[in-house]
């Protein structure tokens, strides 16, 4: 079970994504979330520029009518899938890895 930290950074994460798609800060955060998710692993963190590059692709690509729902959708994947990097690393990997998703998050404001 994931401590209260650990759930309030996934969701943060998985906004944070989101709201960085298509802007300025996009290709530099995409390349740091890629590393977060990698953990060292070359070959993950491309498998994760592919899934952040079709995020984006599909949030540019949306009509008006479906960027919301398209918005949360994307969201509620990366949330997910934070908290499942999350859930398999020890407490001491999980702290370190929530400093440095904090740390990302706040790089994805402009």
């Amino acid at each position: 079970m994931l401590d209260e930290l650990v759930s309030a950074a996934a969701p943060a994460g998985g906004t944070a994504v989101v709201q960085a798609a298509g802007t300025d800060l996009w290709n530099g955060f995409r390349g740091r979330v890629a590393e977060w998710f990698g953990r060292g692993h070359e070959v993950r963190e491309s498998r994760e520029l592919e899934r952040l590059d079709r995020s984006a692709s599909e949030l540019s690509m949306a009509g008006q009518d479906e960027v919301e729902r398209l918005r949360v959708r994307h969201e509620a994947v990366w949330q997910s899938r934070i908290e499942t990097l999350l859930e398999d690393l020890d407490g001491v990997e999980r702290d370190q890895a929530v400093a440095e998703l904090s740390k990302l998050m706040a790089q994805a404001r402009p």
